[in-house]
């Protein structure tokens, strides 16, 4: 049996438990868009270890760092959604929030541009499950404009 990183199977008290917060805090980041939480048809919200692994990440930004949830939120906000989903025209990118305001992250957006975006699901999107991973990100980014180049 294989194990998906990406499946929402803790509850938010025992996520909590894990990283060392209290459930409010947890609603809060969500409030906030650092975070989508799974939601169950009952409304009970359900983290995956991927999940964990980016409150980490962000967490450390905001406690080593003495980074406050507003400048986390502006990096996220930063990332072009657009460019490394490259399936996005450019009617898409001008109909897109995300492309037209820099400063909101995409996944908290209502008015999503592309059909893409509006038809998938936020968790599932490269953007927000790489979001810790700078690295691959921009690796997917690199790939891309090459492609396009080419």
């Amino acid at each position: 049996m294989t194990f998906d990183s990406n499946e929402p199977l803790l509850g938010i008290g025992l996520t909590a438990k894990k990283l060392g917060v209290s459930p409010e805090l947890l609603r809060l980041y969500e409030r906030e868009g650092l975070i989508i939480a799974h939601k169950t048809q009952s409304g009970h919200r359900l983290y995956s270890e991927r999940d964990l692994e980016w409150i980490q990440c962000f967490r450390k930004q905001i406690v080593e760092n003495k980074m406050n949830i507003a400048g986390v939120r502006m990096l996220l906000a930063l990332m072009p959604c657009w460019k490394i989903k490259s399936k996005c025209s450019k009617t898409d990118c001008k109909n897109c929030g995300a492309y037209k305001n820099s400063s909101v992250v995409c996944w908290t957006l209502t008015d999503q541009g592309s059909k893409i975006c509006r038809e998938a699901s936020c968790r599932d999107c490269e953007v927000y499950k790489n979001a810790c991973q700078v690295d691959k990100l921009n690796h997917m980014y690199v790939v891309i404009e090459d492609d396009k180049k080419n």
